[in-house]
């Protein structure tokens, strides 16, 4: 039997919409005969938790209850696996608490969809589902990833960022610097927060002074970019490796404001089911050029960026020109992006194997890499004299 560790929640404003998303996915992958679920769930003050309470959606209704009825733990590296440890260690008896062989990442923005969990996992050498660290951490961030496209040569619409204190310190600068290069209307997004947290659209300098100060609330760093006042929202899923890789159909997310908000993901009817409860049309109506682009574009991002598990790119598409532009990535999508490969012809359960695989695939080409060498370079050093 194979420990397959769920991991979600996290220190996020995302931190509810995980709950969904992992307890979604917990109802399939209990069906696969060959793993054990092990949920580990990571609170709000970032102390982890596990158990069987933790495998019922309900529960999450009180979280105070879940944090008293699950068992606080650690983790870590043993010879062949991850451990999960009683959390502060017990002078008597057993405290180890449960194996995981192989993660699964279901956090959605902060601490876990941001290379930061990735980073420990990596430390303690198990297959992890999802981007690597650098992947991860690039994605993530909207400025590094718009960098990193643009010089790959995939088109991104054009925008300036800038640090918060640098806006406090000098916002009209700032302010003039925006107007200088980009034109109204505009819209301003934190660097590094997804789900549509801290975002804002600005037709004058007003109303950009309010969306900035705004979205700092959120993070260290802004993006302030062209808006494309008459287009389309397009999203597309990416499932594999760079070895192995397969598109879903496209989504149009349908909204009546003018950006996809967190309340038009999250707090719609039937909010319980996350991303699977949004408003969209599936397959989305396209141009086959305008398809055949975003394929192209998607296939070429994900493995420019050495993406692996299941990754949702979300397409904004300029209606007066018909070109699409990459919008942002979603390494940890909500709800794992599955109503996309179920309009595919993937099941739920078929995606999360896929992804599961890839996840081998990766630690396999990982493993064969040398990383130290086994000479002691100090052992033939004189070292005396060193310490002053």
């Amino acid at each position: 039997m194979i420990n397959l560790g769920i991991f979600f929640g996290g220190p996020s404003v995302e931190h509810e919409v995980s709950v969904i998303t992992a307890q979604q996915a917990i109802a399939q992958l209990q069906k696969l005969d060959d793993y054990h679920i092990v949920p580990i769930y990571i609170a709000k003050d970032s102390h982890w938790y596990t158990g069987d309470y933790l495998l019922n959606v309900e529960h999450f209704r009180d979280l105070k209850a879940v944090v008293a009825n699950a068992t606080r733990v650690n983790m870590v590296k043993s010879e062949k696996c991850a451990l999960l440890i009683n959390d502060p260690i017990r002078h008597f008896g057993q405290n180890i608490i449960a194996e995981v062989d192989i993660a699964f990442p279901m956090i959605h923005g902060t601490g876990g969809e941001d290379g930061t969990l990735q980073g420990l996992l990596e430390h303690m050498a198990i297959p992890y589902v999802g981007c690597n660290v650098l992947a991860a951490s690039m994605t993530m961030d909207k400025v590094a990833s718009k960098l990193f496209l643009q010089t790959s040569g995939i088109r991104v619409v054009e925008g300036e960022w800038f640090y918060a204190h640098h806006w406090i310190a000098y916002s009209d600068q700032v302010l003039n610097d925006i107007e200088q290069k980009l034109t109204y209307p505009m819209i301003v997004k934190p660097a590094d927060i997804g789900s549509s947290v801290g975002i804002k659209t600005a037709k004058n300098r007003r109303e950009l002074t309010n969306a900035i100060n705004f979205a700092r609330q959120f993070t260290t760093r802004i993006l302030v970019e062209r808006m494309l006042s008459d287009m389309r929202e397009i999203n597309i899923s990416v499932l594999g490796d760079c070895e192995q890789l397969v598109l879903s159909v496209c989504e149009e997310p349908l909204t009546a404001s003018e950006i996809l908000t967190y309340e038009d993901k999250y707090m719609s009817e039937g909010g319980s089911k996350g991303m699977s409860a949004s408003k969209r049309q599936i397959p989305a109506t396209l141009h086959p050029n305008t398809l055949k682009e975003i394929q192209k574009m998607s296939a070429e991002a994900f493995i420019a960026l050495d993406c692996a598990g299941v990754v949702r790119i979300d397409f904004m598409i300029e209606k007066s020109t018909g070109l699409p532009y990459i919008n942002e990535f979603n390494t940890v999508p909500g709800s794992l992006a599955f109503y996309l490969w179920e309009a595919t012809g993937v099941t739920f359960l078929e995606m999360l194997q896929k992804a599961i695989d890839a996840a081998y695939r990766t630690h396999r080409r990982k493993t064969g890499i040398t990383r130290s060498n086994s000479l002691n370079l100090l052992s033939k050093k004189d070292l005396k004299g060193l310490k002053k």
